[in-house]
C-alpha cells in the first residue's frame, strides 16, 4: 500500500484499468458488461484504457473490444466529434466519416464549447446548461452543443429544455438526432414525450440502444409483447447484452410473490438508529404499510440523544399483530456492532430468516414475501437484496449488485454498485446471483449465520464495507447472494439530499479509505479466492458475452 493505491482509490476504474494487462482489461469489461448495460462514462473509461495502450494494435481481442466499445459510444454520443474521427480512423467507415464531416462544419466556437465541456457537472452542470443554452441561440445549428445539453440535461433529471425550440439540426444529421433525442426523453423515464416521438424515427435504422429503452416504454405503457419483440430484436444486433437477454426472460415468466410465506416462516426484522428520528418515523410508517405478516420487529436506538425513544414507543402501535421489542443502548456502537448485537438476541437466533432496514428507507408492499420467495429456492441462499434508489423523480439507481472486480496487483476492488447516473427503466427489475447487494434492505438465512462466526466486521465501524465483507463470507462459505430487481427500495441517503450533489468531508472520504484498506489486508492471505468471485463465474442461465 503506498502512493500508486491512494491514486487508485482518487480516480477509480481509471486508475484501476491502468494496473491491468490487456488480457485482464478484457475480463474486465466481459465481467462489466456481464452485469450491466454500458453508460457513457464506463465506455470512455474503457476506451480511453485500450485507445491509448500501444500494445493493443497488435492484440486482436483487445481490438475487437475497443471496436466493440466505440460502436456503443457512437450509439450513445452520436456527434462527438473526436469519437466520429477515431472510429473513421480505425475503420475507415464511410457513413461515420460522412457524418464526421459534416459535425465538423456545424462545429463553431470550438474554444467556447471545449470550456463549457470542461466543467465539472458535479458542481457546475447548471451552470454549463446555461452556457449551452446561450451558445445555441448564437449558434443553432451546433449539433455537438446540443447533444452535450441533453447530457447536461440528463444529469440534472431535466428532459425538455427551452433550447429545443432554438436548435435547428442540420438536414444530413436530422435521423440521428431524433433517435438521440428519444434515446434522451425515454433514459429520463419521460415515457410519454419519447411515445410521441417514436412514430417519428426510422425503425429500421434503430440500433440497440433505443431499441432497449423503447422496450422499457412500451413495458412502462402496458404493451409487454412490443417490449419482448424489441428486446429480442437487441440481442440480434448485439448478442452480449446480458441484461436484456435477463430482462427479456423476466418478461417472458414474470416473478411472482408467494405472500404464503408471510405465515409459513418466522422473520425476524431489524432496524437500528442514531439521532434519525424524523426519518426512523417514516421508515417505520411506511414499514407498517407493508405486508409483513407475523413477523418480529426489534428496533435498537443506538446511543440515541434525539426523541427517538418517542417516535418508537408511538409506532409500536402501527402494529398491532407483531411483537414489537425496543432496545435502548447508552452509546452508539456503530453500524457492525449493531447488526451483530441484534443478531445474537436469542429470540432473533429462532426465527428462519433476520430482515435488515436501515432507518431512512421507503419499502415496497411485497418486498418481504418477494425475499422469501426468491430464498426459499435454495438453501444455500444466504442473503436476498433489492433494487435501491435515490429518492426524487425520475429515480436514479443508487446500488444494484457487486462482485469481485479485481483481486491482485496490490488491489482488492469490488465492481461498479450502478450505472453510474442513469435512471431506472426497469432493465434491472431481474432476478439474479450476484456476490452482494445493499445492506439497507436485505434479508439474511439465520442457519448461515452460524457459519460466520465473527458476524459482521466491527473494524469497520462505524459503517461501510462491513455488509459487502459480510457478503463475501458468506459466498467463501458456499453461500448464494441473490439480487431481487422487482423490489425497490428507495434510500434517503442524507435526509433526502441527492447522493449526487453531497460533497462529502475529508473525515468521511479518511474513514472510507481506511476501511478500503482494512477490506484488503484483512483477505490478504486469501487474495486467490475472492478473485474467483467474479461476475463470469455464476452461472445466470445466459451466454457470457465473449469476444
Amino acid at each position: 500500500m503506498n502512493e500508486r493505491y491512494l491514486h487508485t482509490f482518487q480516480y477509480g476504474m481509471t486508475a484501476q484499468l491502468k494496473e491491468l494487462p490487456l488480457d485482464e482489461v478484457v475480463l474486465y469489461v466481459r465481467n462489466h458488461i456481464h452485469s450491466f448495460l454500458l453508460d457513457e462514462a464506463v465506455c470512455f473509461c474503457f476506451i480511453d484504457r485500450l485507445a491509448n495502450d500501444p500494445a493493443a494494435a497488435g492484440h486482436e481481442t483487445a481490438r475487437t473490444v475497443l471496436l466493440y466499445l466505440l460502436d456503443k459510444a457512437l450509439q450513445l454520443r452520436p456527434f462527438r466529434l473526436g469519437l466520429l474521427e477515431a472510429v473513421t480512423r480505425l475503420t475507415g467507415n464511410p457513413q461515420v466519416r460522412q457524418r464526421m464531416d459534416v459535425v465538423a462544419q456545424h462545429m463553431r466556437e470550438k474554444e467556447t464549447y471545449d470550456l463549457i465541456t470542461g466543467l465539472d457537472l458535479k458542481t457546475d452542470a447548471e451552470e454549463a446548461g446555461e452556457f449551452l443554452a446561450t451558445l445555441i441561440g448564437a449558434c443553432p445549428d451546433h449539433v455537438p452543443a446540443a447533444q452535450y445539453a441533453l447530457y447536461v440535461g440528463r444529469h440534472l433529471g431535466v428532459p425538455a429544455e427551452p433550447w429545443l425550440e432554438s436548435f435547428v439540426c442540420p438536414e444530413p444529421l436530422r435521423r440521428d438526432w431524433d433517435a438521440a433525442l428519444f434515446n434522451h426523453h425515454a433514459a429520463l423515464c419521460d415515457f410519454d414525450q419519447a411515445m410521441a416521438l417514436w412514430p417519428t424515427l426510422n425503425h429500421t435504422a434503430l440500433r440497440e440502444t433505443s431499441l432497449n429503452l423503447a422496450a422499457a416504454m412500451f413495458v412502462a405503457a402496458g404493451d409487454t409483447g412490443t417490449a419482448i419483440r424489441l428486446y429480442e430484436n437487441s440481442l440480434r444486433q448485439d448478442p452480449r447484452q446480458t441484461p436484456v437477454r435477463l430482462r427479456l426472460a423476466q418478461l417472458q415468466s414474470p416473478f411472482a410473490a408467494d405472500a404464503s410465506l408471510l405465515a409459513r416462516r418466522r422473520v425476524n426484522i431489524c432496524l437500528y438508529s442514531w439521532n434519525k428520528a424524523d426519518m426512523l418515523s417514516q421508515t417505520l410508517e411506511g414499514l407498517s404499510r407493508s405486508n409483513i405478516g407475523p413477523a418480529r420487529i426489534d428496533v435498537l436506538l443506538n446511543g440515541c440523544t434525539d426523541h427517538s425513544r418517542e417516535v418508537v414507543e408511538r409506532a409500536r402501535a402501527l402494529f398491532p399483530h407483531n411483537e414489537f421489542t425496543i432496545h435502548d443502548l447508552h452509546v452508539n456502537i456503530g453500524a457492525p456492532a449493531a447488526r451483530n448485537w441484534l443478531t445474537n438476541l436469542p429470540e432473533v437466533r429462532a426465527s428462519d430468516y433476520i430482515a435488515f432496514l436501515d432507518d431512512d428507507v421507503t419499502v415496497q408492499e411485497d418486498w418481504l414475501a418477494s425475499f422469501l420467495t426468491v430464498a426459499e429456492t435454495d438453501p444455500k441462499i444466504g442473503a436476498v437484496g433489492c433494487k435501491v434508489l435515490h429518492p426524487g423523480q425520475p429515480a436514479m439507481y443508487q446500488y444494484l449488485f457487486r462482485y469481485v472486480a479485481i483481486a491482485d496487483h496490490g488491489l482488492l476492488k469490488m465492481s461498479l454498485h450502478a450505472p453510474e447516473h442513469q435512471y431506472d427503466t426497469g432493465i434491472y427489475d431481474v432476478v439474479r446471483e450476484t456476490r452482494n447487494v445493499m445492506g439497507c434492505l436485505h434479508l439474511l438465512r439465520t442457519s448461515a449465520l452460524a457459519e460466520i462466526p465473527a458476524g459482521f466486521d466491527i473494524r469497520f465501524s462505524p459503517s461501510q464495507v462491513d455488509d459487502i465483507d459480510h457478503d463475501i463470507a458468506l459466498c467463501l462459505n458456499g453461500y448464494r447472494i441473490m439480487y431481487c430487481g422487482p423490489v425497490a427500495c428507495i434510500h434517503h441517503q442524507s435526509s433526502g439530499v441527492n447522493a449526487t450533489k453531497v460533497q462529502w468531508r475529508p473525515s468521511s472520504v479518511g474513514s472510507v479509505m481506511g476501511n478500503d484498506i482494512k477490506f484488503y489486508f484483512k483477505h490478504f492471505d486469501h487474495l486467490p479466492r475472492l478473485k474467483a468471485l467474479d461476475n463470469l463465474s455464476l452461472d445466470l442461465g445466459v451466454p457470457l458475452p465473449e469476444f
